[in-house]
């Protein structure tokens, strides 16, 4: 089974100029099969696929902040499939976060919220390989290594990018 493995953020990422400010970049990748797949695949590929006890642990997550007036997702939400044929434009949601940016080679996901600004970068480079990223927290450092490597790798594992 292929699995993620940590990574630097390829050079032509935009991902460093889409937020004011960034305390860690944490940065993952897996081969790619498929050198050309668009884009918006790929991130249906890692994040339509979300293993049950991450949603469980999401869900739980959202429960936790409500009373802190910070929005949640509930299991529907996390279920629901992105839609691979539609023709995103920025400003769109995909999945649950909203497109920032989308270039051929890279896709911004992320959110603003009260609490934390947000983006995720999904890049396709010519070596070929794809590249999951996001600044984070170093609060939350931990369950995210383990939980991004193992969208990328799944989705690497299962075929799908």
């Amino acid at each position: 089974m292929p699995n993620a493995t940590r990574c630097q953020l390829p050079p032509r990422s935009r991902l460093r100029d889409s937020l004011l400010r960034i305390d860690y970049l944490d940065s993952f990748e897996v081969p790619s099969r498929t050198p050309e797949q668009d884009v918006v695949l790929i991130y249906a590929a890692a994040f339509g696929h979300l293993p049950n006890v991450f949603k469980r642990l999401l869900v739980l997550r959202s429960h936790l902040v409500k009373p802190l007036g910070i929005a949640g997702v509930s299991y529907a939400d996390l279920a629901r499939p992105i839609d691979t044929g539609r023709n995103y434009a920025v400003g769109d949601r995909i999945g649950r976060w909203t497109l920032f940016a989308k270039h051929q080679d890279e896709l911004i996901t992320g959110a603003n919220d009260r609490h934390l600004d947000f983006r995720v970068s999904v890049f396709r480079d010519a070596r070929p390989r794809i590249v999951l990223a996001e600044p984070i927290w170093a609060t939350i450092l931990p369950f995210h290594r383990v939980g991004v490597a193992k969208l990328l790798g799944d989705a690497s594992a299962a075929g799908r990018i």
